[in-house]
């Protein structure tokens, strides 16, 4: 399997979908002047990675929770033509419930989290 997302030096399972976003982090008197002109100066960009899985066992989700954890982590992803590892945190895990099927086994319909560059 090809490796998409690592997180806490594990691979995780592959998300459905992976969305990039490169925010701008502008100075603290960002603004627009009375005149409607915007004045600021950007002071970093950060990543934000928006991942969403399909069906998940209660394995590959309890996989997910304990590298994707409360606090700083490292993920590496690629992104820009290189494979890059960023500081994060997370955002609220989504968690829709499909439940315990016939084989037994207790699985999750859809997971979804934001990990936001430190």
């Amino acid at each position: 399997m090809k490796e998409i997302l690592r997180a806490g030096g594990i691979v995780l399972p592959a998300p459905v979908s992976m969305t990039i976003n490169d925010e701008l982090i502008w100075t603290s008197d960002t603004g627009r002047l009375m005149n409607g002109l915007m004045v600021g100066e950007v002071v970093a960009e950060k990543k934000n990675v928006s991942l969403k899985w399909g069906i998940l066992t209660e394995a590959e989700m309890s996989q997910i929770r304990r590298k994707i954890v409360n606090g700083f982590f490292p993920v590496t992803f690629h992104d820009d033509g290189i494979d890059m590892t960023v500081t994060a945190y997370r955002g609220t895990l989504s968690k829709e419930v499909l439940g315990r099927l016939s084989d037994g086994i207790f699985y999750y319909k859809s997971v979804s989290v934001d990990l936001i560059e430190r």
